[in-house]
């Protein structure tokens, strides 16, 4: 009797000790997901303050763009109107406002990167785009001596631009580990640098590139275009880490919608929009 009085006694014990556990363990919590969204009826997109044609940019007070219109779509498909939080300075700093909940998505020309979706969950890409460097001619011919492209990149040890806290500084320092990576706040101050041979190329993508010249010619004066076809930047809609019935949704649009940019795509849709 004792004996049974004991063993109850104990597995009593034990079923405490259990649920306690239970109760004590760190509980997941979300950032707003759809519910909450829908709920609220806005739909808050990280936007950062900087200036990038055809993607986002101010036009007399009124935010344009690729990426304006594929969140005011997204917002419109929840039945909720977009509002655009502008506080970040930079591309980092849109990602930054994603992982500290205070914005639902980020529509922003975002790479995905190995850094970025530590802290956020990133869709598949609605745009592929190859990267590309803007070098000087004489520069880039003095680095050169005659060997091919392909074998100058491999060893480059010139100067390379990019954008400040941008993923093409972490790009640049893996895919150009002998080059002098020097930050500017904006990417026209890049291609001015590149162009007066204070370095020796600026490092973005492709559409960049293309869109440089489209806009300022006289640029084919002094520098030209090095595509790199075989490492791409690929282009996602950022979202909270928990956030993951908004991830799921948001895949799901930009599959049925056949949201899928190509360079010359985007191109030929924004022209207008170029400058």
């Amino acid at each position: 009797m004792k004996n049974n009085t004991l063993r109850s006694h104990l597995w009593h014990c034990l079923c405490t000790l259990f649920v306690a556990s239970l109760l004590t363990q760190p509980v997941p919590v979300s950032a707003r997901d759809i519910a909450a969204i829908r709920a609220s009826g806005k739909l808050v997109v990280a936007v950062p303050d900087v200036r990038t044609p055809p993607f986002f940019f101010e036009d007399q007070g009124e935010l344009k763009g690729l990426d304006i219109d594929l969140a005011k779509s997204v917002a419109e498909s929840l039945g909720v109107k977009p509002v655009f939080n502008r506080e970040a300075k930079s591309f980092n700093g849109a990602v930054q406002l994603i992982a500290s909940d205070h914005a639902d998505m980020a529509a922003a020309k975002l790479s995905r990167t190995l850094p970025r979706a530590q802290t956020v969950l990133f869709t598949d890409p609605y745009i592929v785009l190859p990267h590309a460097l803007l070098v000087n001619r004489l520069r880039f011919a003095e680095l050169a001596r005659g060997r091919p492209v392909a074998q100058v990149l491999q060893q480059f040890s010139g100067t390379i631009g990019v954008i400040a806290k941008s993923a093409f500084v972490d790009f640049a320092h893996t895919n150009f580990p002998l080059a002098k990576i020097v930050e500017f706040d904006n990417w026209d101050a890049a291609v001015d640098a590149v162009s007066a041979g204070k370095i020796t190329a600026a490092y973005r993508d492709a559409f960049e590139i293309k869109r440089i010249f489209k806009v300022r010619p006289d640029l084919v004066l002094t520098v030209r275009s090095v595509i790199i076809e075989d490492i791409t930047d690929t282009i996602g809609i950022a979202v909270g880490a928990n956030s993951f019935h908004l991830h799921a949704y948001l895949n799901l649009f930009l599959s049925q919608k056949n949201i899928k940019y190509s360079s010359d795509q985007i191109l030929s849709r924004y022209e207008k929009f170029l400058q």
